[in-house]
C-alpha cells in the first residue's frame, strides 16, 4: 500500500481500499492539537473519506474534545442511547451503563439492531450530520464489523441515463420511518422515547460542500419515499440505487481492533453493521456526530 504524510510531517496516511478509507499514525487523540494538525486531519478527511486511527485509548471527554476540533456536536435524538455523564455521546452498545447485556424485550436493544442496515447518520435531520466518530472500546470479531460505501465512486458509475433520471429528485427522510419498518419495534405500543423529528425532503444527488463532488444521499433505514413519484416506483428506484451503491467495489469492511477511533464523512458515505449475537456478545461503541453546517445542496 501507497504511504502519503499530511501536512505535518508526525502524520502518514495509508490507504486501506482503493477507494474509501486510510490508517492514519502519528497522532494522539488523547492530547490537544493544534491548528495545523487539525487542518492536516481535515484534508486527510476531505481525500479519504474515512479515517482509522489506532489503538487510541481515549477517555469520553477526550472523545468530544477531537470531535469539537471539526464542529459543533449532535445530541443523539434516542434518549435511551445517551451516555448520562456525556449527552453528546450517543452510546452504540447492547451493554448498559451497569456493565449488563441489554435484554432482546427491550426497545433500546430494538432499535440499535437498526444499524445492521445501511444509512447515513442524522438523515432525519433537516440538516444532515457532517461526520461521525466511531471509538470501539469492546469489539467483537464474530460479526460486528462495519461496512463504509463510497457514495462518490457508486453516482460517478452510474450510466449517464441513470444520472439523468434521477438529477433534481428529493427523498421524503423521517425518523418514525426506522420505528415503523423494524420488525421488532414496529408492533409495540412503547417504542422508546426519542425528540420530535418531523419528515424532511433531500436531494437524491447532491453536491459537496468542500470538495464539491457530486455523490448519491441514500439512507435505507430513513427514506419513506420519493416526492412526487408514485410510492412502489419510488421504492423500486431507491432500492435499486442502494443494491448499486454497496456493491462490493465501493465498499470498505472495517475489522475492529481494540479501541480503532473511525472518522467518516456523512456527506459522502453510507455504513452498516454486520450482525452478530448481540444476545450475548457484548459490543460497545461510543460514538460523537457532528453538527452539519449547511443543507444538503442539489447536484
Amino acid at each position: 500500500m501507497s504511504v502519503a504524510h499530511a501536512h505535518s510531517d508526525s502524520i502518514t496516511a495509508e490507504k486501506r481500499h482503493p477507494h474509501i478509507g486510510a490508517t492514519i499514525r502519528g497522532v494522539d487523540l488523547s492530547q490537544p492539537l493544534d491548528g495545523s494538525t487539525v487542518e492536516a486531519i481535515h484534508a486527510l478527511w476531505m481525500e479519504h473519506l474515512l479515517l482509522v486511527f489506532p489503538d487510541q485509548r481515549i477517555t469520553d471527554e477526550q472523545h468530544i474534545a477531537f470531535g469539537e476540533r471539526f464542529g459543533r456536536l449532535e445530541i443523539h435524538p434516542s434518549v435511551a442511547h445517551r451516555s448520562s455523564r456525556n449527552k453528546a455521546i450517543y452510546r452504540v452498545s447492547n451493554v448498559d451503563e451497569s456493565g449488563n447485556i441489554v435484554p432482546p424485550t427491550d426497545t433500546a436493544w430494538q432499535y440499535l439492531n437498526q444499524s445492521w442496515r445501511w444509512h447515513t447518520d442524522s438523515s432525519f435531520r433537516e440538516i444532515p450530520s457532517k461526520g461521525s466518530i466511531l471509538h470501539g472500546i469492546e469489539i467483537t470479531r464474530e460479526g460486528g464489523s462495519t461496512l463504509f460505501a463510497n457514495m462518490y465512486a457508486a453516482y460517478d458509475a452510474l450510466s449517464e441515463a441513470m444520472k439523468a433520471r434521477i438529477e433534481g429528485l428529493w427523498v421524503i427522510h423521517a425518523h418514525d420511518y426506522i420505528l415503523r419498518t423494524a420488525p421488532e419495534l414496529a408492533g409495540k405500543v412503547d417504542q422508546g422515547t426519542y425528540d420530535d423529528l418531523p419528515p424532511v425532503r433531500h436531494p437524491l444527488v447532491k453536491r459537496h460542500p468542500v470538495t464539491g463532488r457530486k455523490s448519491l444521499f441514500l439512507s435505507p433505514h430513513t427514506m419513506v419515499t420519493i416526492e412526487g413519484m408514485e410510492e412502489n416506483a419510488a421504492r423500486a428506484l431507491l432500492d435499486d440505487l442502494t443494491a448499486h451503491a454497496t456493491d462490493a467495489a465501493f465498499v470498505y469492511r472495517h475489522v475492529w481492533e481494540p479501541h480503532d477511533v473511525i472518522m467518516w464523512d456523512n456527506r459522502c458515505t453510507m455504513h452498516s453493521v454486520e450482525p452478530f449475537d448481540n444476545r450475548t456478545t457484548r459490543r460497545i461503541m461510543h460514538r460523537v456526530t457532528l453538527v452539519g453546517e449547511d443543507a444538503p445542496t442539489p447536484a
